[in-house]
C-alpha cells in the first residue's frame, strides 16, 4: 500500500512539473525579460532548483534517519534570495539542466524511501514537521502557483507579473 502512495506522490509531482516545463519551454524565447521584479527566467529556475535541493536534502535525511538541516529558517524570502544569488554567476543552460536534474533526484528520493518513512513525520526545510505527502503537496501547490504566473506572463511578456516572487 505504501509503495503505491510513493508512486502516487511521485507521479503527482511529475505531472505538475511537466506542465511547468512546457510553460518554461514557451517562455525561453522571452528569457531576457522580467517575469517578477528583478527575476528573469534564469532567476525563476534558480529559485525552483533551490527548493528542489532543499526538499531533496530533507528526503535524504529522512530516509537515513538523520537530522535535517533547515536552510529556510530565516524565512522564505531570505531563502529565495539566497537560492538566486548563489547561482547568479551560472549561465542559463547550466541552471536549466540543474533544475531538471534536481527534480529527477527528488522524484528518485521519494520512490526510494523506505515504506515506513512515508508515514513518519520529517523536518521540512523551514523547520516545520509533517508527512512526505504534505511536503509534496506544498511543492505541487508552489509549482501550480508559479505555472499560473507564467501563463499570465506569457499573455503579455515584458509586463512584470508580480513585484514579489
Amino acid at each position: 500500500m505504501l509503495t503505491h502512495e510513493k508512486q502516487f506522490l511521485a507521479a503527482r509531482w511529475e505531472k505538475q512539473r511537466n506542465r511547468l516545463k512546457a510553460l518554461v519551454a514557451e517562455a525561453e524565447k522571452y528569457r531576457d525579460q522580467e517575469i517578477y521584479r528583478g527575476w528573469k527566467l534564469k532567476e525563476f529556475l534558480a529559485h525552483m532548483s533551490g527548493w528542489d535541493d532543499a526538499v531533496l536534502d530533507a528526503l535524504r535525511a529522512h530516509a537515513a534517519g538523520g537530522p535535517m538541516k533547515t536552510p529556510a529558517t530565516r524565512g522564505v524570502d531570505a531563502f529565495n534570495a539566497q537560492t538566486v544569488s548563489t547561482r547568479e554567476t551560472l549561465d542559463y543552460e547550466h541552471i536549466r539542466r540543474e533544475w531538471d536534474r534536481s527534480h529527477e533526484l527528488t522524484i528518485q528520493a521519494i520512490r526510494g524511501l523506505p515504506d515506513e518513512k512515508i508515514v513518519q513525520p520529517l523536518t521540512f526545510p523551514w523547520g516545520e514537521f509533517g508527512t512526505v505527502a504534505y511536503l509534496v503537496e506544498i511543492f505541487v501547490d508552489h509549482e501550480e502557483e508559479h505555472a499560473a504566473h507564467l501563463r499570465q506572463w506569457l499573455e503579455e511578456p515584458g509586463r512584470v507579473v508580480s513585484e514579489t516572487h
